[in-house]
C-alpha cells in the first residue's frame, strides 16, 4: 500500500502553511541570545587566566630564574650585575637567555633582581609585582 502526501490545495504561487521551518527573526534573536552567554563567560575568563598569570611569575621567580642565575654563578664565578648580564655573559659564553622578552613577567615587566639579596642575603633576590600589587619572589615558598 502505497500512501501519497495530499497535494497542497492553494494555487502555486501561495505557499501551504504546513511547511514548517524558522524565520529570519527567530534565527537572529536566538543568535543574540548566544551572543549575551557568550559575553558574559568571556568577562568570567579574565580572573581565570589572571591567576595563570600569577602562577607563571611564582614558577619563574622560583625556578626558572634562579636556575638562570645559578648556572651563569657556576659558570662565571661570580652572580651576574644585573639580569641583562644573563643576554651577554663574559668570556664567550653562550646566553643564558636569548630574548629579553624572557626576563620579563607575564604582564610584561622587567623582573627585579638584586644581588646580595635584601631577603637573601647569602644570594640573590628576584621578584615581581603582580597587578594587584602583591609582590612575587624567591624568597615565597608557599605557592
Amino acid at each position: 500500500m502505497i500512501i501519497e502526501k495530499p497535494k497542497c490545495p492553494l494555487p502555486e504561487p501561495v505557499r501551504c502553511t504546513s511547511m514548517r521551518g524558522f524565520t529570519l527573526v527567530e534565527i537572529l534573536i536566538v543568535l543574540a541570545l548566544i551572543g549575551i552567554v557568550a559575553g558574559l563567560a568571556m568577562s568570567n575568563l579574565g580572573g581565570i587566566f589572571g591567576s595563570g598569570k600569577v602562577q607563571a611569575a611564582q614558577t619563574w621567580v622560583n625556578s626558572t630564574g634562579e636556575a638562570y642565575i645559578n648556572s651563569y654563578f657556576a659558570l662565571v664565578g661570580d652572580y651576574p650585575k644585573s639580569l641583562s648580564d644573563l643576554r651577554t655573559p663574559p668570556n664567550g659564553l653562550p646566553p643564558f637567555v636569548k630574548r629579553a622578552s624572557d626576563l620579563q613577567d607575564p604582564w610584561g615587566k622587567d623582573y627585579l633582581y638584586q644581588c646580595p639579596g635584601s631577603r637573601n642575603p647569602s644570594s640573590f633576590d628576584l621578584s615581581t609585582t603582580a597587578p594587584d600589587g602583591k609582590v612575587i619572589g624567591n624568597w615565597d615558598t608557599v605557592n
